[in-house]
């Protein structure tokens, strides 16, 4: 499951975290693990974004969709029978090879490339 969202004025990251899984799936997280980052800069306005990665197995209540989309369990497994967002593949990555922080997009020549580092 991968959370987007912003930080809080006056909120640390992981509080934001925390506010976007709750209001995005219905789980209280805790015990939050940084894995990466994923960065960019935006071709268009020249902006760099950043993502912070974080991944736990501790969390209480029970999933539900949001306006955000669907929200669902899946075995890892079967990931590579669903359609996943774009980039989402090679950022997975970072969650599971300890070694790699860093999921790097940058775009040239008309496509988006990507580098884990």
């Amino acid at each position: 499951m991968t959370q987007e969202g912003h930080v809080e004025p006056n909120e640390s990251i992981i509080s934001s975290v925390i506010r976007e899984v709750k209001e995005e799936t219905g789980l209280t997280v805790s015990n939050l693990e940084l894995c990466g980052i994923q960065n960019w800069t935006d071709p268009t306005d020249h902006y760099r974004y950043l993502v912070f990665c974080y991944k736990t197995s501790h969390f209480s209540g029970s999933i539900q969709s949001s306006d955000e989309g669907e929200v669902f369990w899946i075995n890892r497994a079967d990931l590579k029978n669903v359609q996943l967002a774009d980039g989402f593949e090679p950022m997975l990555e970072i969650f599971e090879q300890p070694q790699l922080t860093e999921n790097f997009c940058w775009f040239e020549d008309g496509e988006w490339k990507v580098e884990n580092r």
